[in-house]
């Protein structure tokens, strides 16, 4: 991330595609929250965990794009039973996603995402 800033003096915008790239990139950018020419570096992340989901509320990070894995699950199980009875299934599922921001992460989808009810 350092080199990407060196690299692109006027870089406005990253997106990082997995937990890992995005806590990276955020660890980063705590400490080079603008460019050189003094814009802001936003930074849209993949995934989430306790950090990061601190790094949005301190404005590290600008949204996070959150799955929702028990709809993964669902529609899962839901194509994997339709198959094995023979019937016709999709090739490419939309179990959607969610942008949590430091706007909307108190709303009820948003904590039912980062908080999930687990027993």
């Amino acid at each position: 991330m350092v080199e990407l800033i060196n690299a692109h003096p006027e870089l406005r915008g990253v997106v990082a595609s997995n937990l890992l790239l995005t806590q990276g990139a955020a660890e980063v950018l705590t400490e080079h929250k603008t460019n050189q020419t003094g814009d802001t570096i936003n930074l849209v992340g993949f995934d989430w965990n306790d950090q990061l989901v601190k790094f949005v509320q301190e404005g590290t990070i600008g949204a996070l794009v959150v799955q929702d894995p028990f709809r993964m699950g669902y529609e899962g199980i839901k194509t994997a039973l339709a198959a094995a009875k023979g019937e016709k299934v999709s090739a490419a599922i939309d179990t959607g996603v969610s942008l949590i921001t430091k706007a909307n992460m108190n709303s009820p989808r948003s904590q039912e995402l980062l908080n999930p009810r687990i027993k």
